[in-house]
This record gives C-alpha cells, sequence and structure tokens, in this order.
C-alpha cells in the first residue's frame, strides 16, 4: 500500500476509536484529526476529504452525552463577601481625602480603577478562569513579585503621592480578585473589613499599606507550591491582552464621568450596590448556559434546523439575564433613592446599572471568543462619554455605558440565537 493509503486508512480507524461511528461530514473528522492526533489543520481537512464518500449519506442525529453541570457551591458565600468587599473599599475614599486631599485620591482612583480592571481581566483570561489555573499562575513567583514592585513603583514615579498610592489601592484589589478565586473571599473580607474599621481611628494611609501587606502575605499563602493537581495550560496572550484592553475601557468608563466624585462620602458606595448585587445574580444566571447550548444542539442531525428566536434556551437565558439585571437594579435603586443620602442622584443610579449591563455582555462574548466586539464596544462608549454634555450628575457615564451596551448586545443576540453554527468551536476550542 502506498502511504497515503496507510495514512487514510489510520485516520478512519482513529476517528471510529474517537466518535463511535463514521464522521458526519469533513470538519467533524478534521477537528478529531487535529485534536487527537496532532495532525496540522491543512492536513487535516485535506485526509478529513479523502475520507468523504463520494456519494454524501444522511446525516445522523447526535447521540453524545451532554457534559454533567459543573458544581457552583459556594456562591451565596462568595457574593455576599464581593459586595460587602466593594462597599468597604468604596468608604475608603473619605478618609483617604481627609489625610491626602480629595484631588490626591481622585487622581489615584482614576489611575487605580481602569489598572486593576485590566489586570483582573487579563489574569482571568490568562490563569484565574480555566480549571486549576491558579497552579500555573503560582508557578511565576519572580515574575509576580517584580510585578507588584511595578505597580506600585511605576505610578509613584509618574504622579508621585498619588502615584503611591494608586499603586496600593490596584495591588490591594488584584491581590483580593486571586484571593476570592482561591476561594479565600473570608480572608479578603476580614482584611477589607477591619481596614475600613481601623481608617475611623489611626492614619488612613498607614492603614492602607498593612493592608496591602496583609492582602499580599495571604495571596503568598495561597499560591505556596506543593498544592495538588496538575496545571492547566494558560490562555493565549493575545485573548489575555484583548481582555486587559476590556477592563481598561469599562475602568475608563467608570472614571471619566467628571459629574461622578469617588470622593464624596458614602455616596459611592451606596451607588454602586444595587447594580453590583445585580450584576452578581445576573452573571450567576449565565451560567446556565453552559447546559443550555449543547442542550439545545443535542439530538439534531447535522442539516436539520434548529428553533430560532425566543424558543431557543440559550437566546431565552441571555434575556432572562437581563431581565433580572435591570429589575433587580431598577428595585433596589428606587429603594435608595427614598433615603435622604441619594435622594438626587438617580441618574448616577441609571449609570452604573447601565455599566453593569455592558459588563454583562463583554464577558459574555469575550468568554465566547468575540473579544474584538467587546473592544470595540468599549472604545466607542468611552469616546461618547469624553464627548458627552454634563447635564446631569452621571450623564456621560450614562451615555457611554448606553452606547457600550448597544453595541455589544447585537453580537451576544446573534450568536446565542444560532447556537449550532456560531458557538460549535467558539466554547470548546477557542
Amino acid at each position: 500500500m502506498t502511504a497515503e493509503v496507510v495514512e487514510i486508512t489510520r485516520a478512519r480507524r482513529l476517528l471510529e476509536a474517537r466518535l463511535g461511528r463514521d464522521p458526519q461530514d469533513m470538519l467533524e473528522a478534521a477537528v478529531v484529526l487535529e485534536a487527537w492526533a496532532g495532525v496540522p489543520a491543512q492536513r487535516a481537512l485535506e485526509t478529513a476529504r479523502a475520507l468523504m464518500p463520494e456519494t454524501p449519506v444522511a446525516a445522523r442525529a447526535s447521540v453524545s452525552k451532554r457534559q454533567a453541570a459543573r458544581p457552583r457551591s459556594g456562591v451565596l458565600a462568595e457574593g455576599a463577601a464581593f459586595v460587602l468587599t466593594v462597599l468597604a473599599i468604596a468608604l475608603w475614599a473619605s478618609p483617604l481625602a481627609a489625610e491626602l486631599g480629595a484631588d490626591v485620591v481622585e487622581r489615584a482612583l482614576k489611575v487605580a480603577l481602569p489598572l486593576t480592571l485590566a489586570l483582573q481581566w487579563s489574569l482571568r483570561s490568562r490563569y484565574l478562569g480555566r480549571p486549576k489555573g491558579l497552579l500555573e499562575f503560582a508557578r511565576h513567583p519572580l515574575a509576580l513579585a517584580l510585578g507588584a514592585c511595578a505597580i506600585v513603583v511605576v505610578p509613584t514615579l509618574a504622579l508621585g503621592e498619588g502615584g503611591t498610592l494608586a499603586g496600593l489601592l490596584t495591588l490591594t484589589w488584584t491581590g483580593g480578585t486571586v484571593l476570592i478565586r482561591r476561594r479565600w473571599f473570608a480572608v479578603y473580607g476580614v482584611i477589607v473589613a477591619g481596614a475600613t474599621a481601623a481608617m475611623l481611628v489611626w492614619p488612613a494611609v498607614e492603614v492602607l499599606i498593612a493592608t496591602t501587606a496583609l492582602t499580599m502575605a495571604a495571596v503568598a499563602v495561597a499560591l505556596r507550591p506543593g498544592a495538588p493537581g496538575d496545571a492547566a495550560a494558560p490562555g493565549r496572550w493575545t485573548r489575555a491582552s484583548a481582555s486587559a484592553v476590556i477592563g481598561l475601557g469599562l475602568g475608563l468608563l467608570l472614571v471619566s464621568d467628571p459629574s461622578v466624585t469617588w470622593t464624596a462620602g458614602s455616596v459611592p458606595a451606596l451607588a454602586l450596590l444595587p447594580s453590583t448585587i445585580a450584576g452578581l445574580w445576573a452573571g450567576h444566571s449565565l451560567w446556565r448556559l453552559e447546559q443550555l447550548i449543547p442542550r439545545v444542539v443535542s439530538g439534531v442531525a447535522v442539516g436539520d434546523s434548529i428553533a430560532h428566536g425566543l424558543r431557543n434556551g440559550p437566546l431565552a437565558g441571555l434575556l432572562g439575564a437581563i431581565a433580572r439585571l435591570l429589575l433587580l437594579t431598577a428595585a433596589l435603586s428606587a429603594a435608595l433613592l427614598l433615603t435622604p443620602w441619594l435622594d438626587s442622584r438617580a441618574g448616577v443610579l441609571l449609570a452604573f446599572g447601565l455599566l453593569a449591563l455592558a459588563t454583562l455582555l463583554a464577558s459574555l462574548l469575550e468568554a465566547l471568543g468575540r473579544a474584538h466586539w467587546a473592544v470595540a464596544g468599549v472604545v466607542l462608549g468611552v469616546t461618547a462619554e469624553l464627548l458627552a454634555p454634563d447635564v446631569f450628575p452621571g450623564a456621560p457615564l450614562a451615555l457611554g455605558a448606553a452606547v457600550t451596551g448597544l453595541v455589544l448586545l447585537g453580537p451576544a443576540l446573534a450568536l446565542l440565537a444560532r447556537p449550532a453554527r456560531t458557538l460549535a468551536t467558539a466554547l470548546w476550542i477557542t
């Protein structure tokens, strides 16, 4: 036999072993050859084409078993810890402003918030969002130490006292993300709550330095070597970089509105609560897409059509998550507007709610391998916010977040409306 015949014979046996049947089309055969045999993409397509019969056969329905839902234990505790942490950290602005001046703290926050979100999004894409990704993340202690130093030193050289404050806040918030991913949210919550109380009686800057040191020490312990299990392969740098741009853009949306001040006592903290709580609930409900997408295509032959529109499970899941976010944000915001603290801040509450929606859609698109749409959305949103008139408090942020949400909503709906065609590779390969 010729080498070509031998290769085709081996490929056919491999496909039978992996699929338990003949491949339904050339693409399915090529994917199996590339994934399980390491055959280069072009060669896999050529071999798969040679395997296909000259006369097409009728497509058969999928008989693969759906993967069981992954457990989501501890979600309530983790969400509660995150909400309390956001509230406590937002309350730090007032004592820090009293000690350093409102202008210094405002400049520091305008650096720390976008930088923190950029780091959080990139770390989630490359390490924290992957199974056992923390093990791979922990294998680079020297790089982590140098990066932590750079986060403080570089802003200090550029901005002086405000840069130092920005670096300390960024380290604390980013370290908290690692601790929460490690499921040490109670540890981080205790550190933040203790710092909030300590700032009432001790110098705020000294307390912040101690808080940063404690957070970094907890991260070092959480990432200590010897953890069981094999490390997952890290995400691609290109995808992590795109995620960093998305996080940076969302952070710029948060701080580019001159009418939203972050040093006005407890007002920013209270205004953040409705959208934060609603965003957590909506994000948790999107976890169902992991099961809804395989379920809607299970048992459907390649040539058959799938129900579109609102009857489509994934699309209904997304619309349900958006409805949860909007309704809960509106309800909690209405309750806060009845209090004397936020009686004139309806625009700020609206802006934070729209930003939560934009963040939800950006997260979904990034997770499905469509980060370029999320990048485009946040860039257009930041541009709209910078050009928007200051009609009422929160108006520029509301316009920027609304533009971002509208740009991202169309691609998200299009993806989930046709899951068989659009998401077959995006979910499991990218």
